[in-house]
């Protein structure tokens, strides 16, 4: 008798949803997508041009680096690592079609310029996780903490400074750009906080690897405190068509920053750096959206 029919093979296990987001960075490209859109209309730029140019960047960078499997992750992430190894696939698909869209996009338009930039970017940020220069960008000691917020900021301000010129407000220009790069660099320093035992086995440094813990909480305090006194610098100064939207950033940054740093006092799921941390940079755009609400109450009035 074939006994070999009668043996029953576990189907595999599925993945939910919002594993399939974060697994494939799709929330996480929203959310950069969505910063930028926000610092675009708080300086006056025009933002359709670029929110496909950063929602696809960062599904080619963040894809690509975890089609690369790094033993970090493994400790760090365990959740998301084998959720991605899972959707290897999908994640090498979505990789192609964001690099189809990065290339396309500038050459149907003739931009040139903006075809450069995205070349010259995607060629610094794969050399974050992979060794083009003959080194990954992450394992130069510290500046692992500094390589993503730097990128990520120059994408959001830099290709619309290139094409539209500065705002007339240079002050506020300049505010604006340094507060971007300090969110962006909160952010990262969370991340690395979290990976701080992933990253010392396997002989990264980054800058909370290097601070300790409680050296990196005093570091995210005295961060938070520059950050918002920007804002609230800036709400003061702020013409009336955006008063309203530092405003209300002036009210939701110093609470929700301050609670993700007493909540990393203690071990957080991968699903609370997944949506709480990276949710972040939905504050800036719940801001304009605001004064959007505000200027159509008074329209209505």
């Amino acid at each position: 008798m074939n006994t070999a029919s009668h043996v029953r093979t576990a189907p595999p296990a599925s993945i939910s949803a919002a594993a399939l987001l974060h697994a494939l960075h799709l929330y996480g490209a929203a959310a950069v997508a969505a910063f930028g859109w926000a610092v675009c209309r708080l300086l006056d730029w025009q933002a359709a041009p670029w929110l496909p140019l950063w929602f696809c960047g960062a599904l080619l960078v963040y894809n690509v680096d975890r089609l690369r499997r790094d033993p970090a992750d493994a400790l760090n992430v365990p959740q998301r690592e084998s959720a991605t190894q899972r959707l290897r696939g999908a994640s090498a698909l979505t990789a192609a079609l964001a690099a189809a869209v990065l290339v396309a996009l500038p050459v149907l338009r003739r931009d040139w310029i903006t075809l450069a930039l995205v070349l010259g970017g995607a060629l610094v940020c794969l050399s974050y996780s992979i060794p083009l220069p003959g080194f990954r960008l992450k394992d130069v000691p510290v500046l692992k903490t500094f390589v993503a917020p730097t990128i990520v900021a120059a994408a959001v301000i830099v290709l619309p400074w290139i094409h539209e010129g500065a705002p007339a407000d240079r002050a506020a220009f300049a505010i604006v750009a340094v507060r971007a790069w300090g969110l962006l660099l909160f952010n990262m320093i969370l991340c690395d906080l979290r990976d701080v035992e992933g990253d010392r086995r396997t002989g990264i440094v980054s800058l909370p690897g290097a601070l300790g813990a409680a050296g990196t909480r005093r570091l995210l305090v005295g961060l938070l405190i520059a950050i918002e006194s920007l804002a609230f610098v800036i709400a003061a100064r702020a013409p009336g068509a955006h008063a309203t939207a530092w405003r209300t950033l002036c009210v939701l940054g110093p609470p929700y920053l301050g609670w993700l740093i007493a909540a990393v006092r203690v071990r957080r799921s991968e699903r609370f750096y997944e949506w709480c941390v990276e949710g972040m940079f939905f504050l800036p755009a719940l801001a304009v959206l605001a004064e959007f609400a505000f200027r159509w109450l008074e329209l209505a009035h």
